[in-house]
């Protein structure tokens, strides 16, 4: 059941970061055609850029969400293992950094969209 549980937490959490990553590619590609509705001078439509600062902080927090609840399980399993057995220490060092990664990754994806407005 706990198993289940952040799998589905951790497919949640890439999911919406694949969904934000496209999405973003597609609001970046139709900037570049003239609108008639932007305002006089070029300034941005403060709507789309709000929409923009809300989809990065979704997809830092989501996958922040997503991480922490995978590290705090991987990591008392992990305190049982080295209990056990003190030579798997290595191992799960690189257990509880694998889903640092999705933070990582959902940073850059939030650093891109906001700086390719």
């Amino acid at each position: 059941m706990v198993r289940t549980r952040m799998t589905v937490f951790t497919a949640a959490g890439m999911l919406l970061l694949l969904l934000l990553a496209t999405g973003s590619a597609c609001y970046a590609s139709d900037e570049a055609a003239p609108s008639k509705d932007e305002p006089a001078g070029g300034e941005k439509d403060p709507m789309a850029t709000a929409f923009v600062a809300l989809a990065a902080a979704l997809a830092v927090g989501m996958c922040a969400l997503a991480t922490g609840l995978a590290q705090g399980r991987i990591g008392a399993a992990g305190c049982g293992a080295l209990a056990e057995k003190p030579e798997t220490g290595g191992t799960v060092i690189l257990l509880v950094a694998i889903p640092e990664t999705m933070v990582i990754l959902g940073f850059v994806i939030a650093v891109v969209m906001l700086f390719a407005t």
